[in-house]
């Protein structure tokens, strides 16, 4: 487990100065602290000295085609037992953090990556994540995906997307990034990125992937903050979301991600738990109805 690189003081100047690093370490433990960083690639969260982290993808060659990548240190296909590819001990204690940006839309089954994470955190450790919306980026044009679609997911324990998630993600994607839509144009109507023989090509790759049985990475989900907060309630009331939500950004103007923070509570009764799930999916959705009200009157003036 490798420590990170900045001195505290450095750490703590930039992550004054940038908030998304800010964001990304929300109730991470200083000066010391233990925690797992997801899916990596050639972009590792910048940590202090004394946080040590191990890093996780779905192979261990997960990013070997960028020259830059962090090396892997355990493989995990986000169904499953997270513990066991860690070679956990049960009597090991738990981490403090885990960091997952720009992660969580690749994971074909999203309810058991996040059980899995659950699974190996301290009672008070924190899962933070950056999401893309889908408002502001090439997904622009899908539907925001549905708790149906995420309890299929679950059911089927997908280790890698189906042959719906590669379909969706290759026919719909537009040729189309935030400054445009930012600057006000219509994603709907740009091209698709596949071009005009999209829908041929996103059959294709889905029956060929099916096929062969390859991991195809695609936006498996896409979400606004508002339709990720639904999806939390809704799992939670099937006791399928292990989480209480501490916080949640709204995307910010010229951006394209948003922002969650949340954590392994130490209530245990399931009835309890979901009152505090209920409790945080109820404030943070009032949260985000005021960001979305200063907003509008800020862009009236």
């Amino acid at each position: 487990m490798r420590p990170g690189s900045l001195t505290l003081d450095a750490f703590l100047g930039r992550r004054a100065a940038d908030r998304r690093l800010a964001r990304l370490t929300h109730d991470v433990p200083l000066p010391e602290a233990r925690g797992l960083e997801f899916g990596p690639g050639d972009n590792p969260t910048p940590l202090p000295e004394g946080v040590r982290v191990a890093t996780v993808d779905r192979a261990l060659d997960a990013g070997s085609g960028l020259p830059d990548a962090a090396p892997i240190d355990h493989a995990w296909a986000g169904s499953g037992s997270l513990a066991a590819a860690l070679g956990r001990d049960d009597h090991e204690p738990g981490y403090d953090f885990a960091i997952a940006a720009q992660v969580a839309q690749y994971v074909p089954n999203l309810l058991g990556w996040l059980r899995g994470i659950h699974g190996v955190l301290r009672a008070g450790g924190v899962l933070n994540l950056s999401l893309p919306d889908k408002r502001f980026m090439f997904d622009a044009a899908r539907p925001a995906s549905t708790l149906a679609e995420l309890v299929e997911a679950d059911l089927l324990g997908l280790t890698r997307p189906s042959p719906r998630q590669l379909f969706a993600h290759a026919s719909e994607a537009r040729a189309i990034g935030p400054e445009r839509i930012w600057a006000g144009e219509d994603p709907a109507a740009a091209p698709r990125l596949a071009g005009a023989e999209a829908l041929a090509h996103a059959h294709a790759e889905a029956a060929a992937a099916l096929a062969s049985g390859r991991y195809v990475a695609c936006h498996c989900w896409v979400f606004t903050p508002e339709s990720f907060l639904g999806l939390v309630a809704g799992a939670a009331r099937l006791g399928l979301f292990p989480f209480v939500l501490n916080r949640i950004g709204a995307t910010e103007v010229g951006g394209f991600e948003f922002y969650v923070s949340m954590r392994r509570d130490a209530e245990e009764d399931p009835e309890a738990l979901r009152r505090l799930q209920d409790g945080a999916v109820d404030h943070l959705g009032r949260v985000l109805a005021q960001q979305r009200r200063t907003a509008t009157l800020l862009a009236g003036r």
